[in-house]
């Protein structure tokens, strides 16, 4: 079964309180949290299966700690960066931590969904062993 449970960190209030809104509507299942102490209490008591998560929370690049800290208790999570101030050096240390993708603000909300909805597919069938056909299947 594939879930749809989504944890948004984000410090903004204007898309903390509009975004979720939307993703609700594409069946995702949305916890919001406005801090990284926010964000860091749901990873330790709830689980999710994706991770949108603004780089610059509170201070330049905390952000990463959100994700290094779904990553260790969750590493089957697929994480994603939003943020409004992209840079190299914080999409290099993105792929170094293993993000599945990085997106800039402002995003299109269907292109936004249409990138949840692949990775997390994409997740779950490297996930999701093969099973073989029953001998009776096979003509």
């Amino acid at each position: 079964m594939l879930l749809k449970r989504l944890l948004f960190v984000d410090d903004e209030p204007g898309i903390r309180n509009t975004l979720p809104v939307i993703l609700r509507r594409y069946g995702f299942t949305v916890s919001v949290a406005a801090t990284v102490d926010e964000a860091l209490e749901q990873i330790r008591n709830e689980e999710f299966d994706l991770l949108l998560c603004d780089l610059n929370i509170h201070e330049e690049g905390d952000g990463y700690k959100v994700i290094r800290a779904m990553q260790e208790t969750n590493p089957q999570c697929v994480a994603i960066v939003l943020t409004g101030y992209p840079g190299v050096q914080s999409a290099v240390e993105g792929i170094h931590l293993g993000i599945d993708d990085y997106l800039v603000k402002p995003a299109n909300a269907d292109e936004l969904v249409a990138l949840l909805a692949e990775k997390l597919t994409a997740r779950f069938r490297a996930l999701s062993p093969l099973r073989p056909l029953p001998l009776d299947y096979i003509q």
